[in-house]
Parts: structure tokens; C-alpha cells; sequence
């Protein structure tokens, strides 16, 4: 039994010549079928929580056997019953609200386990459909301090900034939260949660005879490093030496481990 725990964005949903947009293409979606009913176990790892992810599952009809959510943070089965979950301090996560709050974001928002919310929005032209459509609410200053925080998520105006935002932060709220970059965007985790640790969590639950990992960003850089994993060649070439190989897309990545899987049982 083999199990690909996959990132969405960029990974399993990229851009389309046929939808001239981002989505999920058909071929990707045949592909992990196939690989599902010969017996694996494919699943989302995502930087997005459930309540903005369902929404695509459902869109697009993709079936999964897990689902990590946030970063690791919140771990799903295929009937999304919550497994596990690791919440951030309520006093951390109120500090970081408060540091957030002098800095000069795009826009900063909180999620707990099933819906996210943006707190600080400094765009002038905020795309209310775009929110509505991943299901992201406005959050207030008084809700805000009273919800349970699962992950934060920041963005800024360019890939570099939201790096070095994120070293000054991981100095600050060292040994209390971790950052993980993902190009203009910044995912905030409790402390040593990440994709790493998820697909560690999944791996446990379901003991596969093999594990893979594939993702396009920096954030996936922790998985594909522990699990010498694959990337999408279109993505970050800061992966590629960390990783066992690339794919154009999911259906190569299946096709390659289902040839594998079959030549290791003509042996």
C-alpha cells in the first residue's frame, strides 16, 4: 500500500490552457482514482483550513483517504471526522495579533478548526467575492479574542518581504509559534507543526509499506526534505535539490509510483 499526501495549490490545482485559469484537471483527478482503487491511499496537505478547502474538494469531485489541514495543524480522515489538532496559546496567539497590528501587511487574518476569518485588511481593492468564495469571514477585534486560533495567515506585498517578516517574527516567537513561508503568504503554526509532521501523524494512523510527498512552495520544504519527496516543476527550484525527482503534474507523479509498484511485483 502507498500513500501521496499532496499539496493543493500549485501542486494538485495549477494553472489550465482549457479553463485559461487555475483548476484541477481531469487527467490529475482519473489518475488518483486509479491509484485509489488499486488499494493506496491518497490525500490533501494544505496550508488552508477544512472550511476553505471543502469547498474545492466538493468543486471538482476529489475523493481523498485524509485530509491535513493548516500546516499540520488539523488532521482529517475520508469521512472528515477530526483526528487530531494542535491549537496555538491564547495568549501567544493574542500577541502576535498585537505585533501584526503595528506592521504594514496586506492583510492578516486567524482560522480555528472550520473557518477562517481576516482581522487586518489593508488592500483597497479587497476582492469580496474571492473572500466569500473560499468561505473567509471578517473577524472583529472582540471575536477575534475569544475564538480558539488553530493557524494565522499573513500576506505582504512580495515574496521577499514575507521572508524577512518571518525570520524578524520567528526571532520574537521563538519556541512558541513556527512560520512557514509560501511566496508573498506566511502560514503561523503552533511551535514544530508543519506539513512534516502531519504526513508523520498520517503515516502513523495507516502504517503504508511506502510513503511520498509532493508539493511546488517553500512551505512543502519540510516534508519533501524529511521524505525525500517530489516537487511540481513549475514551482520553486529551492526544492529541487532536496528532492527525489520532479513532476509536470499528479498525474506523472501516480503514473510513476504505480509503474513502480508493478514492476516490484513482476520481481
Amino acid at each position: 500500500m502507498q500513500l501521496l499526501a499532496s499539496d493543493y495549490d500549485g501542486t494538485l490545482k495549477q494553472y489550465s490552457d482549457k479553463e485559461k485559469g487555475l483548476a484541477v484537471e481531469e487527467k490529475d483527478k482519473d489518475a488518483i482514482s486509479t491509484f485509489r482503487k488499486k488499494g493506496n491511499l491518497f490525500g490533501i496537505v494544505t496550508g488552508r483550513s477544512k472550511g476553505m478547502i471543502d469547498p474545492e474538494l466538493k468543486k471538482y469531485g476529489i475523493e481523498t483517504d485524509f485530509l491535513i489541514a493548516q500546516n499540520g495543524s488539523a488532521i482529517w480522515s475520508r469521512d472528515f471526522q477530526l483526528l487530531h489538532a494542535c491549537e496555538i496559546d491564547h495568549e501567544t496567539a493574542v500577541e502576535l495579533a498585537d505585533v501584526i497590528k503595528r506592521k504594514k501587511v496586506v492583510c492578516f487574518g486567524a482560522a480555528d478548526l472550520e473557518t477562517s476569518g481576516i482581522l487586518y485588511d489593508n488592500r483597497q481593492d479587497s476582492d469580496d467575492l474571492e473572500r466569500i468564495r473560499m468561505q473567509i469571514k471578517k473577524l472583529t477585534e472582540e471575536t477575534f479574542r475569544q475564538m480558539t486560533v488553530i493557524s494565522f495567515f499573513i500576506r505582504n506585498e512580495s515574496d521577499k518581504a514575507a521572508e524577512l517578516l518571518a525570520e524578524e517574527l520567528a526571532r520574537l516567537f521563538d519556541g512558541r509559534l513556527s512560520f512557514h513561508c509560501n511566496k508573498e503568504a506566511i502560514d503561523v503554526t503552533a511551535y514544530g507543526i508543519s506539513k512534516e509532521t502531519g504526513v508523520r501523524w498520517i503515516e502513523e494512523y495507516y502504517h503504508p509499506d511506502k510513503v511520498a510527498v509532493i508539493g511546488d512552495a517553500l512551505n512543502d520544504l519540510s516534508m519533501i526534505k524529511a521524505y525525500h519527496g517530489y516537487y511540481i516543476t513549475s514551482g520553486c527550484a529551492g526544492l529541487k535539490q532536496y528532492a527525489e525527482r520532479g513532476f509536470a503534474n499528479i498525474k506523472e507523479c501516480l503514473t510513476h509510483m504505480m509503474g513502480e509498484a508493478d514492476e516490484s511485483k513482476s520481481r
